[in-house]
């Protein structure tokens, strides 16, 4: 994959340490794919073999100045990747565990008429903060989380590229969790509960 040599790596790197986003983009392009497929081959999908590339390549550009140590910067990758999939699958068996459990409570315990109320509300406080979305955003969201679509489905649907439709995602997440901010924790936790369930 590496088409160019060591010598050449390491003024790329410089480059990068620079804050030469052409660089960093050159850099992206030529060891992201190792990336996404070493990622892909632990996490078993490929949106959270994307999340994971996404988040890397951030962080690689965040700390960019450090880049100008690095010896062999397929073996850095190699360690952040490696590091990025353990936190990854540690959180997932987290979520996952909770997730378990919190079905099981809701299929054995009968809601109160409070908890019925604060599901309902919490729908409402998500359904207002996705109406203030701009209009893609609105339709991504819609599509990804009530009609379960995959990013690729969507973006054919939409005539746009993959990476886009995570972008627009992403973005309308942020927005409407910073939406929720305002009101109570019990009402936040549960509208974020219901967020995750669409996933």
């Amino acid at each position: 994959m590496n088409s160019f040599s060591v010598h050449n790596e390491k003024d790329l790197l410089n480059s990068v340490a620079q804050g030469d986003e052409a660089a960093f983009t050159r850099l992206f392009e030529e060891y992201s794919d190792l990336t996404y497929g070493f990622a892909i081959a632990y996490t078993k999908t490929a949106d959270s073999a994307e999340e994971i590339v996404q988040e890397i390549y951030l962080k690689l550009w965040l700390g960019r100045e450090k880049l100008k140590d690095v010896q062999s910067f397929k073996d850095h990758l190699f360690i952040m990747t490696r590091n990025h999939i353990i936190d990854f699958l540690r959180k997932a068996m987290r979520e996952k565990k909770y997730q378990q459990q919190l079905a099981r409570h809701f299929k054995e315990v009968t809601l109160t008429p409070h908890e019925e109320l604060l599901f309902k509300e919490s729908r409402e406080m998500i359904a207002k903060a996705v109406a203030t979305l701009p209009p893609q955003q609105q339709t991504i969201f819609r599509l990804r989380r009530h009609d379960g679509l995959p990013l690729e489905e969507i973006a054919l649907k939409m005539n746009i590229s993959r990476l886009t439709v995570r972008n627009h995602l992403n973005k309308a997440l942020g927005a409407i969790r910073s939406q929720l901010q305002s009101h109570s924790r019990e009402l936040i936790g549960l509208a974020a509960l219901l967020i995750s369930r669409l996933k």
